[in-house]
């Protein structure tokens, strides 16, 4: 009498393990996963509040600008993003049940208005936006040169090709103005795009540099499915001639405010 009720007694223990699972299989829920960085020199951001105001739900980064959202309705969902008292307009993502969506926000702290830069992570080398350049700042530090706002505010340059004359590319008129720089004896072009898009050499010093954000500048070929090497004819950034073979001389790649 006794061993039969011990196997009674054993009996809802194993319910409740087996429906354990069965609660995680039906849960369809989708989650929000992030870190907060300043666009002015990359570093987390914490005390940032990340909220989802149609779930009711919010978190604040903590010290390394990290976030995480649990149990979000899946869906189109809007986010909004608080820090100093400020408040930002909302930025709309659709969740995948079951599946956590990863995002960035880059905030300038000290600007007067907030105006944060929302998106979505991707492949480091196919990011191409300002979120991009700090993921590929820590992956590439020692194939490219990567200036960031901090920098080039404390560099006082007055023009761009100023900027890109540090890492020793110069700009060369014939048939055309373009940067070049010279790689194993020999000169030759260094393809440039702007926020994501190849640029005419001649007009890139146009940019004011106020309004340039980050700018990072390789010395050999640009990682794979970065650049978006497409001919624009000789006086184009991307031009890949024979006797300016772009891709040997590095990329520069410039993201504006």
């Amino acid at each position: 009498m006794l061993a039969l009720s011990s196997r009674l007694i054993a009996m809802p223990a194993a319910l409740v393990v087996l429906a354990a699972p069965l609660r995680a299989q039906n849960d369809t829920t989708a989650s929000i996963r992030g870190t907060a960085i300043s666009s002015f020199d990359g570093r987390p951001l914490s005390g940032v509040l990340i909220a989802v105001p149609a779930a009711r739900q919010f978190v604040v980064t903590n010290a390394t600008g990290s976030f995480f959202i649990a149990s979000l309705p899946a869906g189109d969902q809007k986010i909004r993003v608080s820090f100093d008292g400020r408040v930002t307009e909302e930025y709309e993502f659709t969740l995948l049940r079951r599946s956590t969506k990863k995002i960035a926000v880059l905030l300038d702290a000290a600007a007067e208005d907030l105006a944060p830069v929302v998106v979505e992570v991707r492949p480091i080398d196919q990011w191409r936006d300002l979120g991009g350049f700090f993921a590929r700042q820590r992956s590439y530090a020692g194939f490219a040169r990567f200036f960031t706002r901090e920098e080039i505010v404390g560099s006082h340059v007055p023009r761009i090709s100023n900027l890109l004359a540090l890492e020793r590319i110069q700009t060369q008129c014939a048939l055309g103005c373009r940067p070049t720089r010279v790689n194993r004896g020999r000169l030759c072009a260094v393809p440039v795009s702007v926020d994501g898009l190849p640029m005419q050499e001649e007009e890139y010093d146009r940019i004011k540099v106020a309004d340039v954000a980050a700018v990072e500048v390789y010395r050999g070929n640009p990682p794979y499915g970065l650049m978006q090497a497409t001919a624009l004819g000789p006086a184009g950034s991307v031009w890949q001639g024979d006797s300016y073979n772009s891709r040997s001389c590095g990329a520069v790649l410039i993201w504006t405010r």
